[in-house]
């Protein structure tokens, strides 16, 4: 039975479908393709209404059958249907003609065009499980090629070139993509070898291939044959760019090359092209990255006699500079000449350093008033800054500062870490207020949402230890037992300081409370305290220990 005796009985199958084929009444697949043109959807419907009937494909004519499949997948793949593309080209392949390698090559090249990366290459991979279809078609496996790269389907790619290579030369286009990928793999003989075959084959080899070739070398760490094909392109001429320069003297930075980051500067002046912000930017953060600071100075005198337009990034960079190397008036120099100039306002970060130097030089007062001037311009201090104001509390012991320095802190909505406790339980120490510093850690670190790491417990023990109050040392051992037993590394560092400062009976304590609690403890370090004792002639210390060696299951070595 043919399309055009079956197509009235479609009106059992569906409400939605019967009217449509009640109007399709004596038609064939030249008219659904012809309704595809105009109606995709309902074209769809009615093939899908036939094939569940059992209508068969056998009668009616190939090219008529070639033709309504082209149209149906054309029609999808317009639509960003390509799953049911797929599933027609099944359907092709089993119930009609079968998939040529036209139909293929022209499902491929709409679903690239219509961005259906993905897709086109599932439908690559239904169509090559047909042995005898053969694609000869380049631009097929142009679009494959693509695909492959915007979906990062590298394992592919190199079949794809040769497959394209096989049927026709490359063009500029196919070698970019090659070169992306390569990029994207750091194939960066690959890349090299891939522009010199564009060279030798004639094909042009635009700034944004050399770039890219360029670029793969040097991420590589491989800035001498970068340099050279610089020379490359400086031959070809019009190639070369400022970014093309940028990006190798980012090589040269990074290696550490500073000299010829600055030869490459001249060499990038001598031939016309215009450095950018990005170039001054390099020279700054090599200068600082090699401690350099004068030299990063002269750079900044140069830019601004170029006229350079100067950017937050910039004047931060040397900031950072002369902070580093503790030139701290000349940091605050820089940050004036930046507000003065009011069309490049100092950002999170440039406070950041500013508020640190100036803290870690003992200029308390000028980091709170670098910090009002932040809130001044509508930023908010976070949890780097607020650290930077307690350690300069700490280093001018100014207790009262730090503890309203930390409510507005918490206040301010944000969360203390184990880095801010740490610089408390400095502070405290400092301050000979150890009794708070304990109460601080047992209490701060729960309410604020925050596990506190072991060292600050190890901390305050040795910051009690220093100051010889032995029972407070235990007491915060004790606490210490109840988060996280410490580790043998731990007990190592407590002990020792303890026979150092001749405080045998707290290091008697301590290994009692390490053994009833099963901790770790090594040989070494508990018979140091057993011959300690045992020297100072402390029969009851010498016991205790003794007795803990034992529980811990270690044999002092007079025994």
């Amino acid at each position: 039975m043919n399309w055009c005796s079956r197509l009235p009985r479609f009106k059992h199958i569906s409400h939605r479908v019967s009217r449509l084929a009640l109007y399709s009444k004596s038609r064939t697949p030249r008219e659904v393709t012809q309704l595809c043109r105009c109606e995709a959807r309902k074209a769809l419907e009615l093939y899908r209404a036939a094939h569940r009937a059992g209508v068969g494909l056998a009668s009616a004519p190939q090219d008529e059958c070639e033709n309504m499949f082209l149209s149906m997948i054309t029609a999808t793949i317009r639509t960003g249907q390509a799953d049911e593309a797929l599933a027609l080209l099944r359907d092709m392949r089993h119930r009609g003609p079968g998939v040529s390698a036209a139909l293929f090559g022209s499902a491929t090249k709409l679903c690239t065009s219509k961005q259906l990366y993905s897709e086109c290459l599932s439908i690559y991979t239904f169509a090559m499980e047909d042995p005898s279809l053969k694609v000869e078609d380049r631009s097929v496996w142009s679009c494959l090629l693509f695909c492959a790269v915007e979906t990062k389907s590298f394992a592919s790619c190199g079949h794809f070139w040769e497959r394209l290579r096989a049927c026709g030369d490359p063009s500029c286009k196919d070698y970019g993509n090659m070169i992306r990928y390569a990029s994207a793999n750091g194939l960066w003989k690959l890349s090299l070898s891939l522009v010199q075959q564009m060279r030798r084959s004639g094909t042009d080899v635009d700034s944004v291939t050399y770039n890219t070739c360029l670029a793969t070398c040097v991420a590589a760490d491989r800035v001498d044959e970068a340099r050279a094909l610089l020379d490359e392109m400086a031959e070809a001429g019009g190639v070369s760019d400022a970014i093309t320069y940028n990006t190798l003297s980012k090589g040269y930075a990074k290696a550490g090359r500073i000299s010829q980051v600055f030869e490459l500067f001249e060499l990038m002046r001598a031939r016309g092209v215009e450095p950018t912000q990005v170039t001054y930017g390099i020279l700054l953060d090599s200068c600082i990255n090699e401690n350099q600071v004068a030299k990063a100075a002269d750079v900044f005198e140069l830019m601004k006699a170029n006229g350079c337009v100067m950017n937050t990034v910039l004047y931060t960079t040397l900031i950072k500079g002369f902070a580093r190397d503790g030139q701290v008036d000349k940091a605050m120099e820089v940050y004036e000449h930046m507000r003065s100039e009011r069309t490049v306002p100092p950002d999170l970060i440039t406070f950041s350093i500013l508020i640190k130097a100036n803290c870690d030089s003992g200029r308390l007062d000028g980091a709170l008033r670098l910090k009002e001037a932040m809130v001044g311009l509508g930023l908010k201090a976070d949890e780097v800054i607020f650290n930077n104001i307690l350690g300069g509390c700490a280093k001018e012991a100014d207790a009262e500062l730090a503890k309203s320095t930390y409510q507005e802190m918490v206040d301010s909505g944000v969360k203390p870490s184990n880095a801010t406790f740490s610089i408390l339980i400095r502070l405290y120490a400092q301050c000979k207020l150890l009794d708070e510093a304990a109460d601080m850690l047992r209490r701060e670190p729960a309410m604020r949402g925050v596990v506190p790491e072991p060292r600050l417990y190890s901390q305050l023990v040795h910051c009690c230890l220093r100051d010889r109050h032995g029972k407070r040392a235990t007491d915060v051992y004790r606490m210490m037992l109840e988060h996280a037993p410490p580790t043998a590394s731990a007990h190592s560092g407590m002990l020792g300081m303890c026979v150092k400062l001749n405080m045998l009976d707290t290091a008697a304590e301590i290994l009692a409370m390490a053994a009833e609690a099963g901790g770790r403890v090594d040989q070494a370090d508990a018979e140091q305290v057993l011959r300690a004792a045992q020297r100072k002639r402390k029969g009851p210390c010498v016991e205790a220990t003794a007795a803990a060696m034992e529980a811990l299951g270690l044999r002092p070595a007079a025994a």
